[in-house]
């Protein structure tokens, strides 16, 4: 290499090589100083131009812990960094001659995230701490380095945060990268090792699950701050370098009481409690106080989740399950996950992440009926019989499996009249849904095909559990129109709507052939109503179509065909 310096520098020797080129020792012919030149690989002139604008932005700072950038300068088409020489070596070969006093460690750490602060608070962000590019002057000064290089690269992957192995799915400019980074830093200085080194992501998230990193025997202050600053979910990291230095100055992570957060659980538990007593208006005004007015809490976007997902609300919940995952990736959320997943007619899915809750919580009965239900909606009958068959040796009575066995063995058995007793030992004469499709399928003025199973199937009812324990309460249905016929107070479980002059219908609507024979009906659960379309000619609720089923709550304008009916369960609200 001596050929490559003859105009201003002298080759030393080599003092490394790397993923990124090589670096040599060179003296300065002119002042007789020693620097260290780094001569990179990547001959892209869009990616140097980059990288020499952020090391001069850097440079700038004149900051006494960041190596010094000098200049720099092309030949060959390859790019030459002139940096400031740190002839005590680096951090990784420091921890090679096993000569680090520990109680130095520390002191380092409180200087290199001070240094990262001031870096961070001026929109910077390293991507690529680690003990190799931390190094020492004449004066065992400590410094990084490699800012533009790292920064425009991928990072080192057994220092990279669990967000970032995926260079699609974070923020690049997300300073608990760094926070991180320097954790692992911190943490293979201390106990000699790097525990993620040569780790895939998935024994890298793997580790961090079982928390085995090999400091054990530590001070419990210690402990703390590296599992802070190692923690698997970005927000439950320190959130700055400052609230890093100040554990390490205080020896101690500050344990938060923080009153809003407090409040936040106080008030996401009151909610779950209204949510279990279908108290809808009153448990969603709390979620969205606390989410509105207080700081970011787990526990409020899990019920949030929860309260959606019960309202037929499927994006919305996945988007809020999704954000109490981010926060807290071991919360089990797998049922939620795999309902939300059913409503989206992912079945396969669904059914995994289904059968994975139920092999961890046994005896969750409302998972299983959705596991059923995924075989019905598929058209497995077969094997929704079978798990039916399975739950019913175990709840004999439960009204949910009893009413699906049921209508699986007439979709099984389609084109032959299945009575309920002819496939169950007792037959609950209570439950509405059997009720329901049991007169469906003896009815005399056929209102489906039979023998044809896409009509015959948008007629039955598949019981959730939700309807487990049934009690109806007095419904409202008003028309303006004095010729069409409504409901007054009705307690009926199943109020039926459908073309006028068929019998079996609650409500029968004009239209003639427009209308459905049973073209929709509501589910008269108290405090839980719903309005389900039965495959039917169109059926619209406050202005949009109903596609499968929506819930009722307060006053609602439904429309089939040309009439329009005000539904409400509250009697004051009618016209």
């Amino acid at each position: 290499m001596p050929d490559l310096f003859d105009n201003k520098y002298q080759f030393v020797k080599e003092l490394g090589a790397g993923a990124f080129g090589r670096v040599f020792l060179a003296k300065e012919k002119f002042s007789e100083s020693f620097v260290a030149i780094k001569q990179l690989k990547d001959e892209d002139e869009s990616w140097q131009d980059d990288l020499v604008h952020e090391m001069q932005m850097v440079s700038k700072f004149n900051h006494p812990h960041i190596v010094n950038f000098k200049h720099h300068f092309l030949q060959d088409r390859l790019l030459y960094l002139v940096m400031e020489y740190c002839p005590g070596g680096s951090l990784s070969r420091l921890m090679e001659k096993r000569t680090i006093v520990k109680t130095f460690v520390w002191k380092w750490m409180e200087i290199l995230t001070e240094t990262l602060q001031f870096i961070h608070e001026k929109g910077i962000i390293h991507h690529d701490i680690k003990p190799a590019n931390i190094l020492f002057d004449e004066n065992r000064k400590i410094k990084i380095s490699d800012f533009g290089v790292a920064n425009t690269g991928g990072g080192t992957q057994a220092y990279m945060a669990p967000e970032a192995l995926s260079w699609k799915a974070y923020n690049k400019s997300d300073v608990r990268i760094d926070i991180y980074a320097l954790g692992v830093t911190l943490l293979e200085v201390l106990t000699g090792k790097n525990p993620f080194l040569f780790k895939s992501e998935e024994e890298i998230i793997a580790l961090h699950e079982k928390k085995e990193f090999g400091i054990e025997g530590f001070p419990n202050w210690q402990q703390d701050i590296i599992l802070k600053a190692l923690a698997k979910t970005p927000e439950l990291r320190f959130q700055t370098m400052q609230e890093f230095n100040e554990a390490i100055r205080a020896k101690a992570v500050p344990v938060i009481f923080d009153k809003e957060i407090i409040k936040g659980g106080f008030l996401a538990e009151k909610a779950a409690y209204f949510l279990k007593r279908r108290k809808w208006k009153r448990s969603y005004t709390l979620l969205d106080y606390a989410e509105k007015s207080l700081k970011p809490n787990v526990n409020v976007f899990f019920q949030l989740g929860k309260y959606h997902l019960l309202s037929n609300q499927i994006q919305t919940a996945k988007s809020y399950f999704e954000k109490a995952l981010k926060w807290n990736p071991r919360l089990d959320v797998q049922k939620e996950l795999g309902w939300i997943n059913l409503e989206l007619k992912n079945y396969p899915i669904a059914i995994s992440m289904l059968s994975d809750h139920v092999q961890r919580n046994p005896s969750d009965f409302e998972a299983y009926n959705l596991i059923l239900q995924c075989y019905y909606e598929t058209g497995r009958y077969e094997a929704a019989m079978q798990l039916a068959e399975t739950l019913l040796s175990n709840e004999s009575s439960n009204p949910c499996f009893v009413n699906n066995y049921y209508i699986s063995c007439v979709m099984q058995n389609i084109g032959r009249l299945v009575t309920p007793d002819q496939v169950l030992k007792k037959v609950d004469q209570s439950n509405p849904f059997l009720q329901y499709n049991h007169e469906l399928l003896i009815e005399q003025d056929l209102s489906h095909n039979y023998n044809l199973h896409p009509t015959l199937k948008s007629k039955l009812l598949f019981m959730d559990y939700r309807f487990l324990k049934f009690t109806s309460a007095p419904f409202y249905c008003s028309s303006d129109d004095r010729d069409c016929f409504g409901i007054s107070g009705s307690t009926a479980a199943i109020i039926k709507f459908g073309r006028e002059n068929f019998e079996v219908n609650d409500v029968k609507v004009p239209g003639g052939n427009s209308i459905s024979r049973r073209h929709c009906l509501i589910i008269n659960q108290k405090d839980d109503v719903w309005l389900c379309d039965l495959g039917s000619t169109g059926t619209f609720l406050n202005g949009e179509k109903v596609v499968h089923k929506h819930p009722l709550t307060g006053k609602n304008l439904l429309r089939i065909g040309q009439t329009e009916y005000e539904l409400t369960s509250d009697r004051s609200k009618l016209f």
